[in-house]
């Protein structure tokens, strides 16, 4: 295989024979943007531990954030991956640069 992007959109035909594909997208989350996508709700609901956000925010609020962490969405727009760290961009009064998956279907 030459590793082309005809090779490897072949993989990823043969991987997902439905045709389903998901989007890796950069993103800049503003506390705004936070709070509109955390209006969408969560694919499972689970109990919220206040302190890990507040570790977050403080920790973005100091600059000390690493950008590059992934928000995982599915397909009907519920957080699968990222409640905490979107709450904190929400608190942390900070923008805050992510990568966003979308699409992924809600029974994975």
């Amino acid at each position: 295989m030459n590793n082309s992007n005809d090779d490897l959109e072949s993989l990823i035909r043969r991987a997902c024979p439905d045709g389903h594909r998901s989007e890796l997208i950069p993103v800049t989350i503003t506390p705004d943007c936070a709070k509109a996508y955390l209006s969408f709700g969560v694919a499972q609901s689970r109990e919220i531990d206040q302190s890990v956000i507040d570790d977050y925010a403080l920790s973005m609020q100091d600059g000390e954030w690493k950008a590059g962490s992934i928000l995982i969405f599915s397909e009907d727009y519920k957080i699968i991956d990222g409640y905490y760290r979107l709450a904190a961009v929400a608190q942390s009064g900070v923008p805050v640069e992510f990568y966003l998956v979308r699409g992924v279907p809600s029974n994975l």
